[in-house]
């Protein structure tokens, strides 16, 4: 303890040091200028307070990166912002977009889940993210504000937020552009905009996107089949302002975005993990043996929004309503795993290799997301009462689907997550002000209430069938999944397996809700015709055809080729029936002093919460158990400062933070069995009557409290001949301070019960938290005055190491010689982005820019999920590179 107060006493003297050191460097001013150009330093508007300031006036920590300065570098879309921004993670974790600040995420990507970071577009909410990454296009910049911005921003903004601000239509401004693009990986994009006044107070923008490339993932085995990361992305945006009075403001917009290719599967390195192979001795990770299928991913995400603002004599009003709609469709057959010497020999069977490479099982999941947002906001951005106050009203109606075959497999056919009614609504009332105490001091202070209800109604099954060997033994492989087959998905119609209502599930009733789950069966799968007269017991006069799915084991066919028995496993079939409401209090303190126009000091504290929830149900129709909703208390200080070095004009900030993270939520894939006994035993939680304890779900809890400080100074000079450098360096701690001992989720109970027991995850460091992180751009223009002008920027990003999971990949049972599949260990990296540009003699209108993303190749985990039997990592983008022409009209 006495070194963190140390620390904090040195830090604090820091922050109240930087202002001095630059005020001495303002001691010999150079030539006069006019007070804009002495105050601008390429100046960044952002709206993390709601209104329009500059970065250097806000007194926060806050990142804006410009639309043209990420596409300068190749920005694709959201998860290209991995590693651009100290303390943001983003991750595409099989679809799902992850984004955490400062060691403050989420990993819970279900229906229930809520995201610890919110997105927003343009300022409007965000619950699902899915597919706005192709909506990189024709933005003006990105806000990353660091949480938390609970009262501001309001649920879910616990770690901070990001927000994608467009391009807005000009008044009196008649302007057109179009964008060619061609890259590796046979690359090719385009994007075009026009804007059109309608008189003098109205004006329309439109603008459109494609992008495609090939995969990125190779298919290095027998099978030859398609693998993940191929795209085919087309979007479009308009937007219409209309300005009929000086007083009067109405912008209306619309965007569609299609995203359709082949997902993202990651790669599973349990295979050369379990036959001893270091995953530094894997060359390429994206060099796969690929089965079955290739990927297919269908998302469709729209949306339209209205903000209306009025400036009247005592305040203003702004009224922002939007609607949004997504539906995202991934169905996918995971590699079997990286290519590495031998690995061929290693998965095949004494079936043979065709016998591994021909397994169908594979999933599909589908989140189809209406949401609806209203905020009313009556505000007044004048000065000395700079203030805002509101409400805010939040509606999303989802339905979810995830399910999976078991193609081959003994004992386990596959799971289905059916939920048709999935219901969130979430209502605020919201007040901040700041106040001008004197010209150069300032004190700031907000509230909001927020309250949340959520609903869920659907059914969730394990399916297994017990198939008789010749001897009896149990239980045989069906086929299932194979060519053709299709899930029922929003067709099924039996949600409860009971249809005669007697209280109890023959097994006649749960083939029924089995088959009413399956819209079409495979060419190839059996699994129809074994139940295609009704489960079959022993000793049944007209037994099924046998067929031994996995040659060389234990299960062998009966001398006649006919089953002995066929009937499936009862207890596995669980109404899901949940509900919870909760209610929170975000705030925020501030003051901030500026010691001259261009030197500010402040200190706040800051609130937030992410929202609570409730679980899947234990049994059928079982409790739901519920978590709290976890919160961030942030304390800040620091210092913001422009200054000239001899005549050249310079920019250093600081801060100093310390983050107290309570009531963390956990979410982990935990068995029935393993959640009772996290629950304290079936003497606390009844689990109702022939309910299987071996239904694997997701499963949040409130687990532990952890601490997040550090320091974070950014900074930026304008040397001569026309070069800019800009830095970011952020020092990060985050660990757990107080936790229960919690299951380690990496083990299943009813496959290791030995190792799925409870340990301690005091003092573990905070997932995707790398102790240092740095950013670097230099820039350099060359204006000539025949040849046009030459520009280009160089980026820089270095992460020192970081764990992906809470157990920083821990071997509880064998801590001397750890098992490889348990390692969730990144090394740190240096990555390296170029841009060159060339604008040509004349107006400016024309311009050629070329880029290489990710010079180096360096390619690392930005997720990783261990399970019992996987160990799945999903990565950073390879090198890419390509050149584009831009004509302006």
């Amino acid at each position: 303890m006495a070194y963190r107060k140390t620390a904090l006493l040195c830090g604090a003297a820091f922050m109240l040091a930087v202002p001095s050191l630059a005020l001495a460097q303002t001691a010999t001013p150079p030539a006069p200028q006019d007070d804009e150009d002495a105050t601008d330093l390429g100046e960044i508007v952002v709206t993390v307070e709601r209104r329009e300031q500059s970065l250097q006036n806000y007194a926060g920590t806050a990142v804006a990166l410009s639309g043209e300065d990420l596409r300068a570098v190749g920005v694709q879309d959201i998860a290209d912002l991995e590693g651009r921004v100290p303390g943001l993670s983003v991750a595409n974790n099989g679809g799902n977009i992850e984004i955490y600040i400062r060691g403050v995420g989420s990993s819970n990507n279900t229906e229930l889940g809520d995201p610890a970071a919110a997105t927003h577009y343009d300022g409007v909410y965000l619950p699902r993210p899915a597919g706005i990454g192709s909506a990189f296009f024709d933005i003006q910049r990105v806000e990353v504000n660091i949480g938390p911005q609970g009262t501001l921003r309001g649920r879910n903004a616990t770690a901070g937020t990001v927000n994608i601000v467009t391009w807005k239509p000009g008044l009196n401004i008649w302007d057109a552009a179009a964008e060619f693009e061609i890259g590796n990986y046979q690359q090719r994009a385009f994007q075009g905009m026009v804007n059109i006044p309608i008189g003098e107070t109205a004006a329309v923008r439109i603008a459109g996107y494609h992008l495609e490339h090939d995969s990125y993932y190779e298919d290095v085995g027998p099978a030859g089949v398609g693998v993940a990361e191929a795209e085919n992305n087309d979007a479009g945006r308009i937007q219409f302002l209309w300005e009929p009075t000086s007083r009067l403001s109405i912008l209306l917009g619309a965007d569609y975005i299609r995203e359709t290719g082949t997902g993202y599967t990651g790669t599973n390195y349990a295979n050369p993990l379990g036959n001893g192979i270091d995953p530094d001795d894997i060359e390429d990770p994206r060099r796969v043996i690929a089965r079955a299928q290739a990927p297919d991913l269908n998302t469709r995400h729209w949306g339209a929004r209205a903000n209306i603002r009025y400036d009247g004599d005592l305040f203003d009003i702004e009224y922002t309503a939007s609607y949004r709609d997504l539906v995202y469709d991934y169905r996918a057959a995971t590699p079997l795993s990286p290519f590495y010497p031998g690995v061929l020999q290693n998965l095949t069977g004494p079936g043979g290799i065709q016998e591994t490479l021909d397994n169908f099982s594979q999933f599909q999941s589908i989140t189809d997301s209406q949401s609806k947002t209203h905020e009313l906001r009556f505000y007044d951005n004048e000065g000395p009462w700079i203030w805002s106050v509101g409400a805010f009203y939040f509606e999303e109606d989802q339905y979810a689907f995830l399910g999976s075959t078991g193609d081959r497999g003994l004992f386990f056919q596959g799971v289905e997550f059916n939920m048709p009614d999935v219901d969130t609504s979430s209502y605020a009332l919201f007040a901040d002000t700041t106040y001008s105490v004197t010209d150069r001091f300032r004190i700031t202070a907000g509230l909001r209430y927020t309250e949340d209800e959520k609903s869920r109604r659907g059914v969730a099954a394990r399916y297994g069938f017990a198939l008789g060997a010749g001897d009896f033994n149990c239980c045989g492989g069906v086929r299932v999944g194979t060519e053709g087959f299709e899930f029922a998905g929003r067709n099924r119609t039996i949600f409860n397996p009971d249809t005669d209502g007697n209280g109890s599930i023959s097994e006649q009733e749960i083939l029924n809700f089995y088959f009413n789950g399956v819209s079409r069966f495979g060419a190839r799968d059996n699994v129809d015709d074994i139940f295609r007269n009704g489960p079959v017991p022993g000793g049944a006069p007209n037994r099924p055809a046998c067929l031994d799915t996995i040659t060389g084991d234990f299960w062998n066919c009966a001398a006649d080729g006919r089953l002995t028995y066929a009937v499936p496993f009862a207890g596995q079939i669980f109404q899901q029936v949940g509900e919870s409401e909760i209610d929170f209090v975000d705030w925020r303190i501030r003051a901030e002093y500026d010691i001259t126009p261009d030197n500010l000091i402040y200190g706040l504290i800051s609130t937030g919460n992410k929202s609570g929830g409730f679980n899947d149900n234990i049994g059928n129709a079982g409790l739901a158990p519920t978590y709290d909703a976890e919160s961030v208390t942030l304390y800040e200080l620091g210092s913001k400062n422009e200054f000239y070095v001899g005549d050249l004009r310079a920019r250093l900030n600081a801060s100093l933070f310390y983050n107290d993270y309570e009531d963390q939520v956990l979410t982990s894939l935990l068995s029935v069995a393993q959640i009772v006994d996290f629950l304290g035993g079936p003497q606390n939680v009844p689990v109702p009557t022939d309910s299987s304890l071996a239904l694997v779900v997701s499963y949040s809890y409130n687990a532990a409290s952890s601490r997040i400080y550090g320091a974070q100074f950014d900074g930026g000079i304008d040397l001569p001949w026309n070069i800019g450098l800009d830095f970011n360096l952020l020092y990060l701690k985050a660990e757990v301070t107080e936790a229960e001992p919690i299951q380690d989720f990496r083990f299943q109970a009813d496959v290791s019960p030995t190792e799925a027991v409870f340990q301690s995850i005091e003092g573990k460091t905070l997932p995707r938290t790398p102790e240092w992180q740095f950013n670097m751009n230099f820039t350099q223009a060359f204006p000539t005055e025949t040849m046009g002008q030459f520009d280009y920027v160089i980026s820089a990003g270095y992460r020192s190491d970081f764990f992906t999971t809470i157990f920083n990949g821990e071997d509880f049972q064998q801590p001397n010689n750890p098992r490889r599949r348990l390692d969730d260990h990144v090394d740190g990296y240096w990555t390296f982005d170029a841009g060159f540009g060339w604008t040509p003699p004349g107006d400016g209108r024309l311009r050629f820019e070329a880029y290489v993303n990710n010079l180096t190749d360096e390619i690392h985990e930005a997720a990783i999920i261990i399970t019992q039997f996987d160990n799945t990592r999903f990565f950073t983008r390879p090198r890419t590179f390509g050149a584009r022409v831009r004509v302006q009209y």
